[in-house]
């Protein structure tokens, strides 16, 4: 029987942007497999007056007020690989029908296990990797206003999270592990009820680490 954990992000103040159950599918030496399906409730980020955070500049966004608010996860089924010790984590993303669509690689602080789930710090930049293994970076413009902010990276580390994605990018186009065709055929368990927000899932006794 699986089991339940829940992702974590953070951003530059500390505070969470991103609480999000998932079903744990295996946990191994190369990392912690979870299931988020279509139709799974989350908390996200957004002003009070209901705005993305895309919306608001973001040499503006210290000066809104944010709130958790309740969302439900949509578009794609997605198989999530957090992996210890790696700045970055591999999501599979599958069509309503199960077939596979894409990775997503997240540039992210490699994650922080603890009993409840994964708590991590995203770094903005993601890559988009198709069936192919074509691949494209993501929201480099969001990754480069942050360089020199307080709150995420300076330039020396902006340098070691694109540094990451190259090496990703390598394992992309040799067709190593993860992209080697590894679950592209996974299926849920028919069993498996939506993962369900927990109590205490949005409580924080540390600020997460950069």
């Amino acid at each position: 029987m699986s089991s339940e954990m829940v992702y974590r992000d953070f951003r530059g103040d500390g505070g969470l942007v991103l609480v999000m159950p998932q079903r744990v599918v295996l946990e191994d030496e190369r990392g912690l497999l979870a299931w988020r399906p279509i139709g799974t409730p989350y908390l996200m980020r957004r002003t009070v007056d209901g705005r993305d955070r895309r919306e608001v500049p973001f040499a503006r966004r210290s000066d809104v007020e944010w709130r958790l608010a309740p969302m439900t996860w949509s578009g794609r089924h997605v198989l999530h690989l957090f992996r210890p010790g790696r700045a970055h984590s591999v999501w599979w993303m599958f069509g309503a029908d199960f077939t596979f669509d894409r990775w997503y690689v997240n540039l992210e602080a490699p994650p922080v296990r603890w009993d409840g789930g994964v708590d991590t710090f995203d770094h903005a930049l993601d890559i988009v990797v198709q069936p192919d293994r074509t691949w494209r970076w993501k929201d480099e413009d969001e990754y480069l206003e942050r360089i020199g902010h307080p709150a995420y990276w300076d330039a020396a580390q902006a340098l070691q999270i694109r540094a990451e994605g190259e090496r990703v990018a390598g394992d992309i186009e040799a067709g190593r592990f993860p992209f080697d065709g590894s679950w592209l055929d996974f299926r849920p368990d028919p069993g498996w009820s939506l993962p369900v927000l927990k109590e205490g899932a949005t409580e924080v006794t540390q600020r997460r680490r950069r």
